[in-house]
């Protein structure tokens, strides 16, 4: 997306610098170079009028509606141009006004080799297997799943694993099947229970257990699974998950997985659902013995597993999502920090390469500054036992609990385009995930954004702390440039979801929380909103109803209409305006269309005096007047936010009703 930035920033050099000897032209120009882009409409018409197969007037007027953010009117004006032959910059023009061009854009990433439907919202359609494993069917709601013993053999040699796992789980209605899962590309030995060996049958990645009788609501029970076979192998991790093998600079192995979306049932059997988290787990991984093993929680011990294999015991005492449990073999050395806050002593311990050692050191001196700073604005550190872990990865980074991957090579010029270099933020985005993801859980993939979208609004709130809110809200613009409104970000229930497609949840998510925060304009309030969702949501699982419905009772007002626009429409609130030359001042009229009734949010306005007006805007027509105004801006994604009024920068499109 910032290719697509710069890309306008040079098409408006290209556009607007073209020499025409009209007077009318020249004005509509200096209008442009002022911020003047109402200006710029006038004279362009004006100058269509004499000339109107000018096809540069035409696009240029399309720019001026642009950067007033009049996105729907602008891109008439641009295929218009095109379509008289006007050539410059047609990747722009693609992205901004031709849904297909962005379909191929986003399928080339996130689709590739697949079917998008129309009728599905161009998703591709769901199968059995979608709905096997992404939905709670009768076999799955029965039980609750409390206790996972599993273990797990990394064999290098022929990329294979072999394993067990110890299911510990209540009845919560009578049945006689449940469902766990397993990738079919597994073999499974046996399934046992009660030292007798169960039927089960298998359908795609799920697998359907028989008992010889009716299970009770209330009683809790244990099944033994046993299984072995070859991992798939991460094409693109952490997006695309599975296993990674490699070799360090030293010519050792090194190994991990990742597989959020994917499912944890890509390499262990559980119940791969993510409304079902164990209260706590035990992680055997069972390495050559010239390795370490590294996973989630705390090391209980090093057993010898058998004359070449050492077995590292490991134990998460909170409740973990699936997707979260992992792995890491290596020639790891550790080293350990403390945070004191509160008389509470929070133990870190990092797990790097040994030639990283001193590098890494000097480098995650970071870490306690980013996780104070999530205690102070979220509340306390969450997995306080199990204590703050990074890994180094051989990829770029996961949130796995308590022992978050890091690969991010010492540096903190990957910076996620952020412009400043004092951060990593990848520690700062994985971190936050400890309280947004690892915490606080969605239930279903539909649900994403409570993870994404609340960690990386956990950034720039961190920015905003440390460099102060000029810096954060030149992030918060910045970031709607990597925005592509094509997939709503909550869509379809039990189909696990690839909410990932388009990264909106993470962006998007991020931008709709700040103009929330922009909207209850109450900042104590909107932080208070913020800790106290968390603190009454730790270590249980969520939904976007959960989230609407605490920030409705927290303010004593309805935000439905607020969330139903960001959430599940691709479109942006349009804020449709006129205005009106009375003497001096203008006379502005405003109000939010393609909303629910009941919409309000902020906006602000820049007069060419240069001061900074914030407005609120609903769905009933309302006016002001502009004393001393001849003209006026918005403060948008396509304008610098110097002087904007607090807690006045929202997300938005325009529509000037000429």
């Amino acid at each position: 997306m910032k290719i697509i930035l710069v890309i306008v920033l040079t098409m408006l050099i290209y556009a607007l610098e073209a020499s025409e000897p009209d007077s009318i032209w020249n004005e509509g120009l200096n209008n442009f170079r002022k911020g003047n882009y109402h200006g710029t409409i006038e004279r362009m018409n004006e100058y269509l009028k004499l000339k109107p197969d000018n096809s540069a007037a035409i696009f240029n007027r399309g720019m001026a509606r642009i950067k007033l953010g009049d996105i729907d009117n602008a891109c008439l004006d641009f295929l218009k141009a095109e379509s008289m032959g006007f050539s410059r910059n047609t990747k722009f023009i693609k992205y901004y006004c031709d849904p297909s061009y962005k379909l191929k854009f986003l399928k080339k990433h996130y689709y590739k080799n697949e079917e998008l439907l129309n009728e599905n919202e161009y998703r591709p359609e769901y199968s059995r297997a979608d709905t096997l494993r992404g939905a709670l069917r009768p076999e799955r709601n029965c039980f609750d799943v409390y206790y996972y013993d599993l273990t797990v053999r990394i064999i290098p040699k022929g990329k294979q694993i072999t394993g067990s796992n110890f299911i510990y789980f209540t009845m919560l209605e009578p049945s006689q099947w449940i469902q766990i899962d397993l990738f079919d590309n597994y073999t499974m030995n046996k399934i046992t229970w009660n030292n007798q060996d169960l039927y089960f049958k298998r359908e795609f990645n799920a697998v359907f257990i028989k008992f010889p009788y009716i299970l009770t609501s209330g009683e809790k029970h244990m099944i033994y699974v046993e299984y072995y076979g070859k991992p798939g192998i991460a094409k693109d991790p952490p997006w695309k998950g599975g296993f990674v093998w490699k070799r360090d600079k030293k010519y050792n192995r090194w190994i991990a997985v990742a597989c959020e979306h994917l499912g944890a049932s890509s390499w262990w059997p559980n119940k791969d659902h993510l409304s079902d988290e164990p209260d706590s787990m035990t992680i055997n991984i069972e390495v050559p013995d010239n390795y370490k093993a590294i996973s989630n929680g705390v090391l209980k011990g090093i057993e010898k597993a058998d004359k070449s294999y050492n077995r590292f015991v490991w134990f998460v005492s909170y409740p973990i999502n699936n997707y979260n449990v992992t792995f890491y073999m290596g020639k790891f050395i550790q080293f350990k920090d403390t945070l004191i806050q509160k008389n509470d002593t929070l133990k870190m311990k990092y797990h790097v390469l040994p030639y990283n050692l001193e590098k890494a050191r000097q480098h995650f001196k970071q870490v306690p500054e980013i996780i104070k700073f999530y205690c102070d604005v979220f509340g306390k550190y969450p997995f306080m036992r199990d204590g703050f872990g990074l890994v180094e990865s051989p990829y770029a980074g996961m949130e796995h609990q308590s022992a978050i991957a890091y690969g991010n090579s010492y540096s903190n010029k990957n910076n996620h385009g952020y412009r400043n270099k004092k951060y990593d933020y990848i520690i700062v985005h994985e971190a936050a995930h400890e309280w947004w993801g690892n915490s606080v859980s969605a239930g279903d993939m539909a649900d994403a954004w409570i993870h994404e979208g609340f960690a990386t609004y956990a950034e720039l709130l961190f920015i905003e702390n440390v460099f102060g809110k000029e810096e954060y809200l030149y992030e918060i613009r910045n970031k709607s440039f990597y925005i592509y409104n094509f997939w709503p970000m909550v869509q379809n229930r039990g189909v696990n979801e690839y909410s990932f497609a388009s990264n909106d949840i993470y962006n998007k998510g991020a931008i709709m929380l700040h103009s929330l925060r922009c909207t209850i304009n109450n900042d104590s309030l909107f932080f208070k909103i913020l800790k106290d969702f968390y603190i009454q949501n730790c270590y249980k699982i969520v939904n976007t109803g959960d989230f609407i419905e605490f920030v409705n009772r927290s303010t004593q007002e309805n935000y439905n209409a607020f969330f139903n626009k960001y959430l599940y429409d691709t479109r942006l609130p349009v804020l449709v305006y006129s205005f009106d030359k009375n003497s001096d001042d203008l006379i502005f009229t405003y109000k939010w269309t393609e909303v629910e009734e009941g919409f309000k949010m902020p906006f602000c306005i820049e007069t060419n005096e240069k001061k900074a007006i914030r407005l609120v805007g609903t769905t009933q027509e309302q006016e002001i007047l502009l004393k001393n105004t001849s003209w006026f801006n918005f403060f948008n994604q396509w304008k610098d936010l110097e002087g904007v009024e607090d807690n006045s920068f929202t997300y938005y499109w325009t529509s000037f009703k000429e």
